[in-house]
């Protein structure tokens, strides 16, 4: 088996796996295309997430929002909701970001340009 075939496989599992877990990244947390009406919401505003700590409940989820010109993420780093690292795209105003969380935890997140903006999720 050529190096190509093998990468080619192993692509091919890891997409049916992804599927087959409804396209969530781990057991634990799922990335959601759109913000749920109920979730919990994190503004973000003056260099900082306003609510640096949230309590949830399992199955519950969060929605970040940038409300200031300058563009923010949530990173949270690996080994925190996945094995690898989980970089949210960079927010511009007005633009949100949601993940549910599945699995009790505590999920600690910063923003990648700017580590010193830290939060985390509990969800219990």
């Amino acid at each position: 088996m050529t190096f190509l075939t093998k990468t080619r496989t192993l692509l091919a599992a890891a997409a049916i796996a992804l599927t087959a877990a409804g396209g969530a990244l781990a057991a634990g947390f799922e990335l959601l295309d759109e913000a749920p009406e109920d979730a919990v919401i994190v503004n973000i505003d003056k260099m900082k997430y306003e609510t640096p700590e949230v309590t949830i409940k399992a199955g519950e989820a969060v929605t970040w929002i940038n409300n200031e010109v300058m563009p923010h993420n949530v990173h949270f780093l690996a080994g925190v909701v996945t094995e690898d690292a989980v970089r949210g795209e960079m927010l511009k105003k007005g633009e949100s970001w949601s993940a549910r969380f599945n699995e009790p935890g505590t999920y600690d997140y910063h923003c990648t340009p700017h580590p010193f903006m830290r939060g985390k999720v509990v969800v219990e």
